[in-house]
């Protein structure tokens, strides 16, 4: 079985186990439509209950700093913002692809919406993008990483052990492992599912310094702050802890480095006040 035989295996493995990212697959090609109304987002969204009062959970975080409390996707389109929704959709939807909630799942989960929160905050310190993006790009890059353990469950306790044991990249180990790794996985899902572009590259690129296409600059940009994003929620114990500091690549986003630890503090203070709202 070759490479992309292997990746359609871990796809068609998962596809199936939850009908609500049906659901946000469907709401985020309306998003992407400049012509798409409210009241046609709302209507659709709507339909499944369960998917809706976790959005709504979300969006009423204190991360939004929303004064009245949210209590209809319609209140959250309108007082949020399309943009922003859009990436609170991503954030709902993910949540619902884990076959289970365990241990792992739940450090994953945490790791993504961390990488998200911090990319959101690198976007507006650099305005480079649009913190929506970040948010969502940050959430989804880890997405491979879903799909390989729902069908692969017994492989990321092997991966993880040797990480401590030989210092590898989880990318590294899962090439030697399964002959593919969660970029690849991500980036073959996000195709499938016909992702904006930005996220399709922040998946498949978020392992990769520099980016291999400087003159691409918004996708080059994007990569960059998830890439540092990503750096920073390992060195900071968000989800998984990286025994060994890594070489943060700050200067690729036009930050000194006193800046960067000042918005590192920012972000984990963020973060823990917000986790239970997320996480929850």
């Amino acid at each position: 079985m070759d490479k992309k035989d292997k990746i359609e295996e871990i796809f068609s493995k998962t596809i199936d186990i939850s009908p609500h990212m049906q659901v946000a697959i469907k709401v985020i090609n309306l998003l992407r439509n400049d012509y798409v109304s409210i009241e046609e987002i709302d209507e659709f969204l709507s339909r499944d209950e369960v998917f809706t009062a976790r959005f709504l959970k979300i969006a009423n975080s204190p991360y939004y700093g929303m004064r009245k409390k949210i209590k209809t996707v319609k209140d959250a389109l309108i007082l949020i913002g399309l943009d922003t929704a859009k990436a609170l959709i991503f954030a709902t939807s993910t949540r619902y692809l884990y076959k289970n909630f365990g241990s792992f799942e739940q450090k994953l989960w945490e790791h993504s919406l961390g990488v998200g929160i911090c990319a959101s905050f690198l976007s507006v310190t650099t305005g480079f993008v649009v913190p929506e993006l970040g948010l969502a790009c940050g959430i989804l890059h880890d997405l491979g990483k879903i799909f390989i353990y729902n069908a692969k469950s017994d492989i990321y306790p092997r991966i993880y052990e040797e990480l401590v044991r030989t210092k590898k990249s989880s990318v590294e180990l899962e090439d030697e492992i399964l002959g593919f790794n969660h970029t690849d996985v991500g980036a073959f899902v996000a195709e499938k599912w016909n992702y904006p572009d930005e996220i399709k590259k922040a998946i498949q690129y978020h392992h990769t310094f520099p980016y291999p296409n400087p003159e691409e600059r918004l996708y080059k940009d994007i990569c960059n702050i998830i890439v540092l994003s990503d750096q920073i929620c390992l060195d900071l114990g968000v989800g998984f802890k990286r025994d060994i500091p890594s070489i943060i690549n700050y200067a690729s986003i036009d930050l000194d480095e006193n800046s960067l630890n000042d918005l590192k503090k920012l972000f984990l203070n963020q973060f823990n006040e917000q986790k239970k709202f997320l996480l929850e």
